[in-house]
């Protein structure tokens, strides 16, 4: 895993940089294999803190996570939490989509009453139309 660093208004941290990088680093690793480059940005706008991170992934996903708080560590704990939750969301989106199951079949048995009853989706309208093109 890949890290940048960037700070904003405010003097380089070696300590908030190990910080956020030992944080990213324990969540991120339970939910993505590939490698991963992340960015974390760290910017003092008065009495605000912020922390902006971006991951992007080596299988084609992005994270843009951010959250200001009055205090650094606080922003980096929360924006840690919203990039959890973020990378969750995202797993179950994958997990849903690959085990997604095609409808079965008809076998000759069955009558046209329970043809019409059965779901129709866009991408089986989609699948239909370009085998009709293939076969012309």
């Amino acid at each position: 895993m890949q890290f940048r660093f960037s700070f904003k208004h405010m003097e380089t941290s070696q300590a908030l940089q190990n910080y956020a990088k030992e944080k990213i680093k324990v969540e991120v690793d339970k939910f993505v294999s590939k490698p991963i480059e992340a960015h974390v940005t760290f910017s003092v706008d008065r009495h605000e803190h912020l922390v902006l991170c971006s991951l992007a992934g080596g299988d084609g996903f992005s994270v843009n996570v951010e959250h200001v708080c009055e205090d650094m560590y606080g922003s980096v704990d929360h924006m840690i939490d919203k990039m959890v939750s973020q990378l969750k969301k995202k797993k179950e989106k994958l997990k849903d989509h690959k085990h997604h199951k095609a409808p079965e079949p008809f076998s000759a048995g069955e009558e046209a009453e329970d043809f019409e009853s059965l779901p129709i989706d866009a991408s089986d309208i989609v699948k239909f139309e370009t085998v009709v093109k293939q076969r012309r």
